[in-house]
Order: C-alpha cells, then sequence, then structure tokens
C-alpha cells in the first residue's frame, strides 16, 4: 500500500470514528448506524475524544506527503486543518463550558433532522425518535453539570433559553401527532418519552433563567489572537482582522454609491430605502406562496440548463415544501438544508414558512412583504441553481471523502459562490429589471456590514445592541431580523464575512483561470471550479492552476 492509499484508509477511519462520536452530526450527513443515539458530552467523554482527537492529527501530521498526488496533497491538508479545528474549539472556544446552546442544538437537532431527512420510513424514524427523545435528560444534565456561568456570555444564554421554551412543543405536541398517523405502536412510548423530555428541558430552562444568566459574565469576543487564527487556519487567508475591517469598510461605501446610482435609474426623486419599501408590496397571495416558490426555483433551474451556465448532475432533486409549525418562530421567512455528504440521493429541501391565517390582516402583509416578486429570483438562484444546491451536490459527489468534507472546515468558498451567482445571473440576463438589481445591491450592502461587524463584534468591542443598531440604520433591516442575524454572528467568528470575501475570492480565481485557459466556455470553468468541491480558496487556487 502507497503511502497516499494510506492516508486515504486512515482518513476515512477517522470520519466514521467521529461520527459513531457524534451521532446527530452522522445522521446530517447521511450515516445511519447511530440514529437512536445522541452524543455523550460528559466532561470524561469531551477530554476523551478531544485525546483522540489531538492524537489522530499527530498521525496525519507526521505523515510524509513528497510522493502524493496534488489531490493528495490538497486533501492531507484539508484533514490537517480540520482536526487542528477541532482541538481549537475545545481547547480556546471552549463551547462546552460556555455555550448551553451547544446542547440545546444537540436535542433540537437531533430530533429536528430525523422528521425532515426522508431517508427511510417515517416510522422508522420515529423508531429512531424513541430512542434520542429517551437521552434528552442525560444530554442536559451532563450540561449542567459541564456549564461555568461565570464564562457563559449573555447572549449565548438567552439563545439557548429561547430553544428551551420551545422544546416542549416539539417533544409533546408533534412528535405524538406524527406517530398517531405512521407508527400507532410508537404513539404512546413517545408520549411517555416526550413529556419527560420536555420537562428537561423546561428545567434547563429554569436553570439558564435563574441560575445561568444572573451570572453570565463571559465574553462572546473571540480576541484579535483567535480571529486571525481562524482567518489564517480555517480559511487560509492571508488577511487579517485588520485589513479585512478595512476592506469591509470600503466595499460598504462603494456598495452606497452603487446603491444609488440604480435607485436614480428606477426614481432619481426618492431614496433607496422608499423605493424597496414600495417593491415589497408586490408579492405573492398567501395561498400561492410555496407556488410561488416552486416556479422561482423551477425556472432558475431552466435558465441555467439553456445559458449553459454549469452542468446539473444527475440524481438531485430539490423538494420545495411548508416549514414544520414548530420550526416557524425560527424561520420566520424560509431556508434550505442542503443533501448529507454520505447520501446516496442527493434530494435538497427548501422550507417556507406560510402566512398564519390567524393573524391579523396587517401582520399578514408584513410577511408576506418579506416574499416579494424582486426577492424571489435572487432568493431562487443563490440558494438553488446555480447557487447552494447546485455546489453542494457537486460537492457532496467527490470521489474521496476527505474533499466532501471541504466545507466543514471553510464557508469561504460556499458563502462567495452563492453569492457570486447573484452578479453572475445578473450579467447574464437573468435579473434584469432596475428594482432586482437594487434588491441585489441592498443584499451586498448588508454582506459587507457582516464583514465590518464580524471584526467589530470579535476584536473592537462593539456591544450586541451597537451591532443591531447598525444594521437596523445603514441597512434597512428589521429590528427583529437585525437581532437574529447579531445573535448568530457573535458565535460563529469569521464565518460572516466569507460571504463578500468568498465573492471576491472566486473573481480572482476566475480572471486568472481564463488567462490560464483561454478559450475556455463558462460552462467549462464553472464546472471546473465546482469540481474541486468546498475548498478554500487558496487550495482550490492551487487545484485549478497548478502546471
Amino acid at each position: 500500500m502507497t503511502d497516499e492509499a494510506r492516508f486515504y484508509e486512515m482518513a476515512d477511519k477517522w470520519l466514521y470514528r467521529s461520527l459513531e462520536l457524534d451521532p446527530v452530526a452522522a445522521t446530517q450527513v447521511g450515516e445511519h448506524r447511530w440514529d437512536d443515539r445522541l452524543a455523550d458530552r460528559s466532561a470524561a467523554a469531551l477530554e476523551a475524544e478531544h485525546r483522540e482527537t489531538a492524537d489522530t492529527l499527530a498521525s496525519f501530521a507526521a505523515m510524509h506527503t513528497d510522493d502524493f498526488s496534488l489531490d493528495g496533497c490538497i486533501d492531507h491538508t484539508l484533514i490537517v486543518h480540520l482536526l487542528k479545528s477541532s482541538t481549537r474549539q475545545y481547547e480556546k472556544t471552549r463551547v462546552h463550558l460556555r455555550d448551553p446552546g451547544y446542547y440545546m442544538d444537540e436535542v433540537m437537532t437531533g430530533i429536528f433532522i430525523l422528521i425532515m431527512k426522508e431517508f427511510a420510513p417515517l416510522s422508522q424514524r420515529l423508531r429512531s425518535v424513541l430512542g434520542r427523545m429517551k437521552e434528552i435528560t442525560r444530554v442536559l444534565e451532563q450540561a449542567r453539570s459541564n456549564m461555568v456561568p461565570q464564562e457563559v456570555p449573555a447572549v449565548w444564554a438567552e439563545v439557548a433559553l429561547e430553544q428551551a421554551k420551545q422544546a416542549p412543543g416539539l417533544f409533546t405536541g408533534l412528535i405524538p401527532s406524527l406517530a398517531a398517523e405512521a407508527a400507532p405502536d410508537l404513539e404512546a412510548p413517545l408520549k411517555e418519552a416526550g413529556q419527560k423530555a420536555a420537562a428537561a428541558a423546561s428545567a434547563f430552562g429554569e436553570y439558564l433563567e435563574n441560575q445561568v444568566i444572573p451570572q453570565a459574565r463571559g465574553d462572546f469576543a473571540a480576541g484579535r489572537a483567535l480571529f486571525d487564527e481562524l482567518l489564517h487556519e480555517n480559511h487560509m487567508v492571508e488577511y487579517d482582522a485588520d485589513e479585512l475591517l478595512e476592506t469591509g469598510r470600503r466595499l460598504f461605501g462603494e456598495t452606497q454609491e452603487l446603491l444609488a446610482a440604480v435607485a436614480r435609474e428606477i426614481d432619481p426623486e426618492r431614496p433607496v430605502k422608499e423605493i424597496l419599501e414600495e417593491a415589497k408590496a408586490d408579492h405573492p397571495r398567501a395561498e400561492g406562496l410555496l407556488a410561488a416558490y416552486e416556479e422561482a426555483m423551477r425556472e432558475a433551474r431552466q435558465y441555467v440548463v439553456e445559458h449553459d451556465i454549469a452542468t446539473i448532475p444527475d440524481g438531485e432533486s430539490l423538494k420545495i415544501i411548508e416549514t414544520p409549525v414548530y420550526l416557524r418562530p425560527l424561520l420566520p421567512y424560509a431556508a434550505y438544508l442542503a443533501p448529507g455528504i454520505l447520501e446516496e440521493r442527493q434530494d435538497g429541501l427548501f422550507l417556507v414558512t406560510p402566512v398564519d391565517a390567524g393573524a391579523s390582516a396587517q401582520e399578514q402583509e408584513s410577511k408576506l412583504k418579506g416574499h416579494a416578486y424582486a426577492k424571489l429570483p435572487v432568493t431562487a438562484l443563490h440558494e438553488a441553481y446555480p447557487g447552494h444546491h447546485l455546489q453542494l451536490v457537486w460537492s457532496n459527489r467527490q470521489k474521496t471523502i476527505p474533499r466532501r468534507m471541504g466545507a466543514f472546515l471553510s464557508t469561504l468558498f460556499i458563502e462567495g459562490w452563492a453569492f457570486y451567482c447573484e452578479e453572475l445571473m445578473e450579467e447574464l440576463g437573468y435579473i434584469a429589471e432596475p428594482i432586482q438589481r437594487l434588491g441585489r445591491l441592498k443584499d451586498q450592502l448588508w454582506r459587507a456590514a457582516r464583514i465590518i461587524l464580524d471584526v467589530s463584534l470579535h476584536t473592537r468591542g462593539m456591544t450586541v445592541d451597537e451591532a443591531i443598531d447598525f444594521l437596523v440604520n445603514e441597512c434597512q433591516l428589521e429590528r427583529a431580523n437585525a437581532t437574529a442575524e447579531v445573535r448568530r454572528y457573535t458565535g460563529s467568528p469569521t464565518q460572516p464575512q466569507s460571504y463578500l470575501m468568498g465573492k471576491l475570492a472566486i473573481l480572482e480565481i476566475i480572471e486568472d483561470y481564463k488567462k490560464a485557459n483561454p478559450g475556455t466556455s463558462l460552462k467549462q470553468m464553472h464546472d471546473a471550479i465546482l469540481g474541486c468541491g468546498s475548498l478554500p480558496p487558496r487550495l482550490m487556487r492551487q487545484r485549478l492552476l497548478t502546471p
């Protein structure tokens, strides 16, 4: 066996060992041997897992790669950086001690993913739900044992508290009702397990409210050293926080100027905000919302095919469904769920949250404004074709396990690709109306703001309230949406910058690829890029442009 073959054998073993230790992640990626389990989050188990990861990292880092192929070298780099990222999270971010959401995500996602992913008959999946429901009390007790309240950032505790309050409805309402139709023999045991799980979630919520939040003095900010380390190690970029902030501010100003120019095309007498607000009034009717998204996705896919933008692999699909009731408070508008890296069928899900028929006419109209016709084509191409869904299907079809795992390390290419597609489809004429272009630029302004807030929250002492005000005042986000955004930023340093910075990196790669491959067609170029998988741009450049 060659050294490279031995590397791939070790990489495969490591993946399946890590999935055995993280059953919810296993379900998400398409490995279903442990669907009835939740992870052991005890301090002893987490420490043992960390030691095992460190030992595995040492084994991979000690390998001699001189005789590896180019792809082998790239895959080896990915694995080493993934293992470094895992050890960094345990040693430096320490979410197991500081983030109660780490445990709430385990129990909520563990149940949610079994309901949403149609990889087996619902009755079979509900049997796995029963197994996981029985373990929820244990996981939340482990959370209480591990938490150090004084080190918990208040914003993280508040988000986890909201999750804990929503959990009982899922455990005692939706799950038993699904069983009544699909698996009557499981209805009674699921009710019993659901009541115990709901009680555990409620008790955990009380613990957060009464014991953690009053003491929560932790700082969510990563700090300058860790922020730069994440940029250099996970995203493999050369810029640091200072350069990133300068770039964000420059892009924000440039986008404001572009917005003003397009607004003048539409109506030179009115400001951008007023024009966009008027456009929101043109939207589908409540009863036609799902059909409107289905049509938009279908049209985007057809445009990709007819204009030879990229190859759409065989066997993929995108199903558009209404958001389940229990998820609607978390997803006010829509969301995309990608297929897993190990799933044979690459079926994506796009969730659309319907308008509450019991709400007032004013509330219904407010929700429908979030689905304006001017926005639908951009959403469809960004989330589906040629955006996230198409790119991730390509990534999940990569021949090697390490290459399929690139998405776990950096979101720079993934988010950058979908954002690049917006501008691409405008240049190709799919986004043609000035109001659609204005809406795309408004989203670009928001992405530039993400860069500014990412750096400012984690290295410049910006508070949560200051960041929310920035999004409300400078980007015209609704305060509720701005609040949800900023809360997410606090727990994901360097991820918010990846949208616009990823797009810029892709544009640079495209320019250099065209120089190296004169006469290449758009489809050939895009297929070459997508064929690399979800690599950080530095490794993608190496794969595409190495002589």
